[in-house]
C-alpha cells in the first residue's frame, strides 16, 4: 500500500480532529504546536476547514501528507482500532502487532540500486495491535477503546487503582436522589458523597494510627481530595479498596475466592475469634455436657460464642501474598480458592489445619492421628493421604461437598464425620 511504504518517513504528531471536527492536540504525546489555523493545503483552506472523509478523527490531508494512513479507512491496518484513537492514545496506525505471513522476512528484504530497505524496520511491534498492553495493566489495546482508557498508563484517572482491576470490579451506588459508579477507571470519585465528615474523621484515625498504610494526608492528591474508590471499604470486611487492589481480591464481597474465609482471616497477622470450630474440638453445653464440635460447625447455633484459633496463614510474611505458588494467575491467599493447587479450598485445608487435643483423640478413638496428619492450605502435598482408613483419601474427602455443597465435606480425621453412628 502506497500509505504503508511513505510511513519510514513520517513523523507522528499529536493533531487529530475532535468531535467537532476542529483539529485538536492532545496532551502527553509530543511537543507538537497545534496546526488549528494554519494554511497547511496552501490554497487558503485551514485545517478547521480540513475534511475528514472517514470520520477517524484525522484529516485527510493529515492522513495524507503526515500519518500516512488512508483517508478513506477508518482503521488503515485493519487492528480494530481507529487510526484517529490509535494516534491520540500514542499508538501506530500503520501496525496491526501481527506478521504478515505473505510478507517478506526482514533478513531477505531484496536490494536495489545497493539500497536494503526496512533493514532496521521494527515492525510488527506486538503492543501496537488490538491484543498489546503497553502499559502492562492487563488490559488489552481492544479493551482500553472500548472502556475509553489509555493504553499508555495503568491508572488512567490517577487514584491509584489499576485500570483492569476497577473495570472488572465497577459497581453502582444508590445514594439519594441518582446514583454513581464506583472502581470507574475513568471517574476517581474524589471526595464523592459517601466521605461524610464523620466518615473522614473515622478514616483519618484509621490511616494515621496504622502503621502499615499511607497517612490520610498521604493518600489524598493534590487539593487534599481523597478516592472513594481508594479510600473506603466499600464490603466492610477490615481491608481497604486499596489494599484488595494490592491482593487482587473483590473489594465487593467479603470472601473474594469462595474459600470458606473471609478475605481479612486469610491474611490476619493475629489469632482469629471465630463461630464456627477449627479441627475438632470439646466444648461445653449449657447442661455441662461434653459436646464435640466438628471443623465448620457452628460453636453455638445462636453464634453467641467464639473460640480463638490461629489465623490461617500467619506463617507467612507479607511477600508471601503476592506470589502465585501453583501458577494459576491468582495469588496466594484472599484471591485464590485453592492456593497450593491441591484441588483442595483454602477453608477446608485450614478446618482441619489444627491438631485435636488428646482428650478429643481419645474420647472420639482418633488413636491412628498422628500429630503430623493435618492439612495446610499452603502444602501441594497433602490431598492423597487417608488418616482415617475410611477409604477415602483426603482429596476425596472434601469431594462429598461436590454433592452434598461445599460446607458439607467429611473429616479427613474420622471415619464417621457427624458421629451419628453411621460411617
Amino acid at each position: 500500500m502506497a500509505y504503508v511504504a511513505i510511513v519510514s518517513t513520517l513523523i507522528f504528531g499529536s493533531i487529530f480532529v475532535g468531535v467537532s471536527g476542529v483539529l485538536q492536540t492532545s496532551e502527553g504525546l509530543g511537543n507538537f504546536e497545534s496546526a488549528v489555523e494554519e494554511d497547511i493545503i496552501g490554497n487558503g483552506i485551514t485545517t478547521n476547514e480540513a475534511l475528514d472523509s472517514d470520520g477517524d478523527g484525522l484529516a485527510d490531508i493529515l492522513e495524507q501528507t503526515q500519518y500516512g494512513t488512508d483517508p478513506e479507512d477508518v482503521d488503515t491496518d485493519g487492528d480494530g482500532m481507529s487510526d484517529g484513537w490509535e494516534v491520540e492514545h500514542g499508538l501506530n496506525p500503520l501496525d496491526d502487532g501481527e506478521s504478515d505471513p505473505l510478507e517478506q522476512d526482514p533478513g531477505e528484504a531484496d536490494i536495489t540500486n545497493g539500497e536494503q530497505e526496512n533493514e532496521t524496520d521494527s515492525w510488527p511491534d506486538p503492543n501496537q495491535g488490538p491484543n498489546g498492553d503497553p502499559d502492562n495493566d492487563g488490559l488489552t489495546n481492544q479493551q482500553e477503546q472500548e472502556l475509553e482508557t489509555d493504553p499508555q498508563r495503568s491508572d488512567t484517572d490517577n487514584d491509584g487503582l489499576n485500570d483492569k482491576w476497577e473495570s472488572t470490579f465497577m459497581i453502582e451506588v444508590e445514594i439519594p436522589g441518582g446514583s454513581f459508579t464506583l472502581f470507574d477507571p475513568l471517574n476517581g470519585n474524589w471526595d464523592c458523597v459517601l466521605l461524610t465528615a464523620d466518615v473522614k474523621l473515622m478514616l483519618t484515625e484509621k490511616y494515621n494510627l496504622d502503621d502499615t498504610t499511607p497517612s490520610w494526608e498521604e493518600m489524598g492528591n493534590s487539593f487534599d481530595q481523597h478516592s472513594c474508590d481508594n479510600v473506603l471499604d466499600f464490603d466492610n470486611d477490615g481491608l481497604a479498596n486499596f489494599q484488595e487492589e494490592t491482593f487482587g481480591t473483590d473489594p465487593t464481597a467479603e470472601d473474594s475466592d469462595g474459600d470458606l474465609l473471609s478475605d481479612a482471616e486469610e491474611i490476619s497477622r493475629v489469632n482469629l475469634q471465630l463461630t464456627r470450630a477449627v479441627g475438632i474440638f470439646k466444648s461445653f453445653d449449657r447442661n455441662g455436657q461434653d459436646v464435640y464440635r466438628n471443623c465448620n460447625e457452628q460453636i453455638r447455633e445462636d453464634n453467641s460464642q467464639t473460640f480463638e484459633f490461629p489465623a490461617p496463614f500467619m506463617d507467612k510474611n507479607n511477600s508471601w501474598f503476592y506470589l502465585d505458588d501453583d501458577g494459576d494467575g491468582l495469588l496466594n491467599g484472599p484471591s485464590d480458592w485453592d492456593s497450593d493447587g491441591d484441588g483442595m479450598p483454602d477453608g477446608y485445608e485450614y478446618c482441619y489445619s489444627i491438631y485435636p487435643e488428646q482428650n478429643v483423640i481419645s474420647a472420639l478413638k482418633l488413636t491412628s492421628l498422628e500429630q503430623g496428619d493435618v492439612l495446610s492450605p499452603s502444602n501441594p502435598s497433602d490431598g492423597f493421604f487417608d488418616w482415617d482408613d475410611d477409604g477415602l483419601n483426603n482429596l476425596e474427602e472434601y469431594g462429598s461437598a461436590l454433592i452434598f455443597g461445599a460446607e458439607n465435606f467429611t473429616s479427613p480425621w474420622q471415619e464417621d464425620t457427624d458421629i451419628d453412628g453411621m460411617p
